[in-house]
């Protein structure tokens, strides 16, 4: 191998790869969003990074203009599409938004602004430090950084976790094996010299890295821990950016809905004939916690984009697709078929509406006028011959309260007898046709509690309820056996037309649901109802449900023009702002800043405590080389760092020819140290002391204004700490070896 032309060819590799090290976080947010478009955007600000880092380098001055236009660039053309007016609001609270939104997200601008400033700053900080320091790992930091930001966003989301990983090592250790064996000067016939060695160490350094990737991607997929059931997320820990002011549950809103008298149209589902086969109902909320009085929810919405994540338990499933369209519907929850997959508005679907991934519940984050529509694509599970053996999932539900009725006891007791069978399909189904062989009254008082639910249990003209209570006694009577069981509300869907569904407050309806393994939420029926049926007592004549209007009357005017009259692309006219969502800035950013302050605290803490030490030594040639190194660490913090193999005169001529007159103080101190090293016992503490006060004039010279930013910025550069560290390293590496050497 032509070692010389590999040294030659160091730095533009190293540049290249320091880039490759800051793109590898781009990978880690696959699956994050919906497309790969974020992927073009991310590698163009790592390369406009990298390019800006590259020709300013040379002068610190020129540095911001490269680097100020190529960021300039990528953000306004590609994360805003040329928009520069949404760029300040895009980038403020962006990297909030990124924790705020339903996964997998839509490539919204607001959402890549924070990851485009990280990608382009980890490029350009690693680039800088390649082309502007020595140091083996410290180009790593940036590249680092970007990728731990890009693994705590997507928190416990799958995604490109493993690939990622593969391409971050490599490129680190290449990077570091030439910064690590590229020289200066005859470097190149060091190297030369030492080939042998080196390929053995390149060898041995890749096999090791090589099989620790293997071995960590093998093993992180086969783990438990790979499917990220138990990671950390933060979304967790922040406020959810969609709320809605809906006091009342929706199970306490059912009998006031079917009272209405003449039913009132709410919406309209349209799918296609053989889709209108396989659907039976919509859902609007699902119920998932109970107090002993009331059954309420504790979904957690998050804004939604076009691709919803779908329930993991859900995996023998179909697709239905409906347009539906609402009318008179009131309310945040909207109507879905299944479990939601797809969203789709005209325009945008930005902002519009809240999603629960838990739960499969969909609100919208602001009015829904007449005329709005929306397209969804729900997921249903297939019946097949396997879902009667199916088991039901582990426990998602939380414990039933104290004070069961003895009613409800007596009826789990009894569906239990008669279907004496371990499988939880078998025993569902006895309780479903238990509880359908009650009578279905309307004209019992509304009601979902233990006192209601036993009610409607009771023997004789004192029992008898309706949907509300049928569903709840289900969903208790379930979790008593271990089910995971909730109460889910919607409405139910006659006969279509041609494909379309009209769905009036007389269809409103609540039933149960089951969590299987492989088929997601299964719906029970326990209430009494006939396809004639609307909700009347038996006793009471039906309602005469007008038929469903394919399309307005002509004398009726058409919702289009309303609909109109409120853009679809337009999410702020719907009461939605993104910066709703920066609500919960204000608990992570004092944190943010608590943790930037702390840490530059420390390191002002660290250079004062090192410099009490160094001038109040005991002896006086240990104060003069004190002193010394005191002003070798403020021009550290200057850039400037003479090589450890100078003289104490060569290194004031080096910094001499950098500074000029100012490096007056260094040649003064110069000649001190080397007293301090050859003749100690001539020190004494006038000269230890004047060591002392150069030090007080060079930083004089160095910084004439005693409140600048330059002099700031010096005192919380953590470099003069961070190369003592290492010069300490390696004379106790150069020890411990002619230690070895002298045993041999």
């Amino acid at each position: 191998m032509n070692w010389r032309r590999f040294a030659r060819s160091g730095p533009v590799a190293e540049v290249v790869l320091a880039m490759v090290a800051s793109a590898a976080g781009a990978l880690v947010y696959q699956g994050f969003f919906v497309t790969d478009e974020h992927l073009l955007v991310l590698t163009l600000a790592c390369l406009a990074g990298g390019v800006a880092a590259t020709l300013g380098h040379r002068r610190a001055w020129v540095t911001p203009v490269p680097a100020v236009a190529g960021l300039g660039l990528v953000l306004v053309y590609g994360v805003f599409g040329g928009d520069s007016s949404a760029v300040l609001d895009g980038v403020r609270g962006s990297w909030h938004r990124l924790l705020t939104v339903t996964v997998p997200a839509d490539t919204w601008g607001e959402l890549l602004a924070a990851p485009t400033l990280v990608a382009w700053a980890a490029a350009f900080s690693s680039v800088l430090l390649v082309l502007r320091t020595r140091s083996a790992l410290a180009p790593l930091l940036p590249p680092l950084a970007g990728f731990l930001f890009a693994l705590f966003v997507v928190g416990n989301q799958t995604g490109g976790h493993p690939f990622a990983t593969v391409v971050f090592l490599v490129a680190a250790l290449i990077l570091t094996a030439i910064r690590t064996h590229r020289g200066t000067g005859d470097g190149a016939v060091r190297l030369e010299r030492r080939s042998s060695r080196t390929v053995a160490a390149f060898v041995a350094a890749g096999s090791m890295v090589a099989a620790s990737t293997v071995f960590g991607v093998a093993g992180g997929q086969m783990l438990p821990l790979a499917s990220g059931e138990h990671r950390f997320d933060p979304r967790d820990l922040l406020a959810p950016p969609v709320v809605h002011a809906d006091a009342l549950t929706p199970l306490a809103q059912l009998k006031k809905q079917l009272n209405e008298n003449p039913p009132r149209p709410l919406f309209t589902v349209r799918t296609t004939p053989q889709s209108a086969t396989q659907i039976d109902r919509v859902r609007t909320a699902a119920l998932d916690a109970f107090d002993g009085t009331t059954w309420t929810s504790t979904d957690t919405y998050r804004v939604a984009g076009s691709r919803l994540s779908v329930d993991p338990a859900l995996v023998r499933r179909r697709p239905v697709t409906a347009r539906i369209e609402l009318q008179e519907l009131s309310g945040p929850y909207l109507p879905v078929i299944g479990w939601p997959s797809r969203l789709h508005v005209p325009g945008e679907t930005r902002g519009r509406f809240g999603f629960d991934p838990d739960s499969g519940v969909v609100v919208s984050t602001g009015h829904t006028s007449a005329g709005f529509s929306y397209e969804v694509t729900g997921e249903v599970h297939s019946w097949d011959t396997d879902l009667a053996t199916a088991a039901t999932t582990a426990t998602r539900s939380s414990p039933l309260p104290p004070g069961v009725p003895e009613a409800l006891r007596t009826l789990a007791a009894t569906a239990v007898q008669w279907h004496d069978s371990r499988l939880a399909r078998n025993r569902l189904d006895a309780l479903e046709q238990e509880l359908r062989s009650k009578p279905y009254l309307m004209n019992r008082p509304p009601g979902h509690s233990y006192a209601a639910i036993a009610r409607a249990l009771a023997e004789g003209d004192a029992g008898g309820g309706y949907a509300e209570q049928y569903a709840a006694a289900f969903t208790v009577i379930a979790r008593m056996w271990g089910y995971p069981a909730r109460v889910a509300v919607g409405y139910r869907l006659r006969p279509a037309r041609n494909g379309v569904f009209q769905v009036t407050t007389a269809d409103a309806h609540a039933w149960s649901e089951v969590h299987f393994a492989g088929y997601g939420w299964i719906a029970y029926e326990p209430s009494s109802l006939d396809d004639t049926s609307t909700g009347n007592p038996p006793s009471e004549a039906p309602r005469v449900v007008p038929p469903p209007q394919l399309s307005p009357s002509p004398t009726t005017p058409s919702p289009a023009p309303q609909a109109e009259a409120q853009p679809a692309d337009a999410p702020d006219d719907r009461r939605f702002r993104w910066d709703n969502v920066l609500n919960g800035t204000f608990v992570l950013v004092p944190s943010a800043v608590l943790l930037v302050l702390l840490t530059g605290g420390l390191v002002v803490l660290g250079k004062a405590r090192r410099r009490r030490q160094r001038r109040r030594a005991p002896d006086h040639a240990v104060r003069v080389i004190g002193a010394w190194h005191e002003q070798l660490d403020r021009l550290t913090e200057r850039g400037i760092s003479p090589p450890v193999s100078l003289t104490f005169h060569e290194v004031a001529q080096h910094v001499r020819d950098r500074l000029g007159s100012a490096a007056n103080p260094i040649s003064a101190t110069a000649e001190l140290a080397t007293k301090a090293i050859y003749a100690p016992e001539q020190l004494d503490r006038p000269d230890a002391d004047q060591a002392w006060e150069l030090v007080e004039r060079l930083n004089a010279e160095l910084y004439p204004g005693r409140m600048s930013a330059a002099r700031l910025r010096a005192a919380l550069d953590p470099r003069p700490l961070w190369t003592s560290w290492m010069v300490t390293r390696r004379r106790r590496q150069a020890g411990e070896s002619l230690e070895m050497g002298r045993y041999r």
